[in-house]
């Protein structure tokens, strides 16, 4: 079965649909949401979502077209689901009470 992925090219003028948009497309909460938008709109194009089918990629690629995105659903080379997580390039410092802590 091919995989597909979703390439952000641009995210628009609109922050407030987008994050909403995202959020529904990846299933993070809004403050994840949030970061991933912003990190889209500092370092496009790139992958969103990898991995997923071609009704998936289609349907979530135009959730983000209705949005304000510019985007384009190309095939994938990875099996598995992938979302997008930029924390997960960062280096964190774990607290007892508090959780992770960005290095």
């Amino acid at each position: 079965m091919s995989k597909f992925q979703i390439r952000v090219i641009s995210i628009g003028s609109k922050e407030a649909p987008c994050v909403k948009a995202i959020r529904l497309v990846t299933n993070l909460g809004a403050f994840d949401s949030a970061l991933v938008s912003v990190y889209l709109r500092d370092h496009a194009p790139c992958v969103l979502v990898a991995g997923v089918s071609g009704e998936v990629a289609e349907h979530a690629a135009n959730l983000l077209r209705e949005a304000g995105a510019e985007v384009v659903v190309e095939a994938s080379s990875i099996e598995a689901p992938i979302v997008l997580r930029p924390q997960a390039d960062q280096r964190y410092r774990w607290h007892w009470f508090s959780g992770p802590t960005s290095i």
